[in-house]
């Protein structure tokens, strides 16, 4: 499936759009420079890239690389590779061609896991992690992989591109929604060959990311984890007191208390009244977490 653009999109704040290998694929990216700690931001499942717009012109000044994930995005869209240990290796490579021998690794829902895989396979690369919303748990603690699938899968839709801001406009972002959150979400989908707009990940290629989150060991990989560790949770203040909401709950409690038990270094931030894409609510706060993480390795402020 080989989408174009809904409308142009660049790099925000002088960043630098370029491509970089991955294991076997070529990844598109965006750098840019800086001085001081590395910082690598990873989206999650189903986005890409321009979702860390409104992050990083709080990291203003630090050295930052953003990429497309395998079938995301920009990037390649190979019939393979969507297990964990993979996308680890791609990070890895591409980290390698831009001469990144140690960063902090920052990744959000998906990407947190991925994060946290990369910092438990390469403890000696990686000097924080910050994971946002994500990497604590796995969908197995609540489903089967059938239910999960099923659970997980995106909305398939197929519209004029012209309707898809509205549409996108009245999701949990509505009350933050503007001309910039709108910029780092359309890049999420193409145009096909029809004329209608639909996501660029593939939708096999979504479950095989499905299928590696609940494969995914939240305990064995945070116990392997040397670096300190930003567990970020988002918590919705109103939450439906249904049996859904009871199990939510529940899976988060547990992937805090896990997660303070199992890493060597952790630190807990509950954001009380955030969403998910709290990325895009509050970019400023994010920002400001990630930069507390780079002071704290750093041994100053950035």
């Amino acid at each position: 499936m080989n989408l174009t653009p809904i409308r142009p999109h660049s790099a925000v704040c002088g960043g630098r759009d370029l491509v970089v290998p991955g294991d076997g694929v070529r990844l598109a990216a965006t750098r840019w420079s800086g001085s001081g700690t590395p910082v690598v931001l990873i989206h999650g499942l189903a986005s890409q890239r321009r979702f860390w717009n409104l992050v990083v012109p709080g990291l203003a000044g630090l050295p930052v690389v953003a990429f497309d994930a395998r079938g995301h995005g920009e990037s390649e869209s190979p019939d393979d590779g969507y297990d964990t240990a993979t996308v680890v290796r791609d990070l890895t490579t591409a980290l390698d061609s831009l001469g990144l021998s140690r960063a902090v690794v920052v990744g959000h829902s998906w990407g947190a896991s991925v994060a946290c895989a990369f910092a438990a396979a390469h403890p000696e690369r990686t000097l924080a992690v910050v994971a946002v919303d994500g990497g604590i748990s796995t969908p197995s603690a609540r489903w089967s992989r059938e239910d999960a699938r099923t659970a997980l899968a995106p909305p398939q839709f197929a519209l004029p591109p012209e309707d898809l801001p509205g549409l996108l406009a009245q999701g949990p972002l509505a009350r933050w929604w503007s001309p910039d959150v709108e910029d780092a979400v359309l890049p999420i989908f193409g145009v096909d060959a029809d004329g209608l707009a639909r996501s660029r990940l593939r939708l096999d290629h979504h479950l095989a990311v499905v299928d590696a989150l609940w494969e995914y060991d939240p305990v064995a990989t945070l116990s392997a984890i040397m670096a300190p560790t930003w567990v970020v949770v988002a918590q919705p203040l109103q939450v439906l007191d249904d049996e859904a909401g009871r199990a939510w709950r529940e899976e988060k409690q547990a992937g805090i208390a896990s997660a303070t038990a199992s890493l060597a270094d952790p630190r807990v931030v509950i954001l009380a009244g955030a969403i998910h894409d709290v990325p895009l609510q509050w970019p400023a706060l994010v920002a400001g977490l990630i930069r507390a993480a780079v002071d704290e390795v750093s041994g100053g402020a950035t």
